[in-house]
């Protein structure tokens, strides 16, 4: 064998080592897609549907969404009203805590392409103090612009933000567009007052206002 000859490494030995490579590349693209459908398995909520008058057993508590209402302007009763260029569009929900005094903290307002309204400086959640096994009340208002508002679903959860891994209502709010046309027609306010409280001692409601 010549000097040359050992200096080189052999075909064989290159083309192994090209199939290692291979093999090693498709192992990895192998793990990151496993890893990434993991993460967007974790990353989501669990999508409980209920429609209105119905109730829906989360993990955590019975929601009953009652009613759903709009108006172009919002009655937050002793508070200053709110005025919308849109809609306001309230829901109120009753929810019996199965699970400590849960109460619910986060609210999005879903339209018909999938974009997400959240809370904020405008838009509320209002729940009165929970009782465990004892039915309260929870009032969620929405700004919405009027052509948005027709097939939107309101989604509520417990947590405030990172609702991973948990029950997170879905309500089909079942807004036609002939409501959207009668809601923006009206001159009166969309009651989005908060609910009655209830005293955590007695378990009553207070009477409203």
């Amino acid at each position: 064998m010549s000097a040359a000859s050992l200096g080189r490494p052999s075909v064989r030995q290159g083309l192994l080592t090209v199939v290692l490579v291979v093999a090693a590349l498709a192992a990895g693209r192998a793990v990151d897609a496993l890893a990434g459908g993991e993460r967007v398995v974790f990353g989501r909520p669990f999508l409980q549907p209920v429609s209105m008058g119905e109730t829906v057993a989360l993990r955590y508590a019975d929601l009953t969404p009652r009613s759903v209402d709009g108006a172009p302007v919002l009655d937050l009763g002793p508070g200053a009203p709110k005025q919308s260029p849109g809609l306001w569009v309230v829901t109120r929900l009753s929810v019996t805590p199965t699970l400590d005094a849960v109460t619910l903290r986060h609210a999005t307002l879903v339209d018909r392409d999938g974009r997400e309204l959240t809370k904020g400086v405008r838009n509320g959640l209002a729940c009165a103090a929970t009782v465990p096994g004892v039915e309260t009340q929870c009032v969620v208002s929405f700004e919405v612009a009027a052509d948005r508002a027709v097939g939107a679903h309101l989604r509520v959860a417990r947590a405030p933000f990172d609702v991973r891994g948990d029950d997170l209502a879905d309500i089909d709010l079942g807004i036609s567009g002939d409501d959207v046309r009668r809601w923006a027609a009206r001159t009166d306010r969309v009651d989005g007052t908060p609910p009655p409280a209830i005293d955590p001692g007695t378990g009553r409601r207070e009477a409203s206002s």
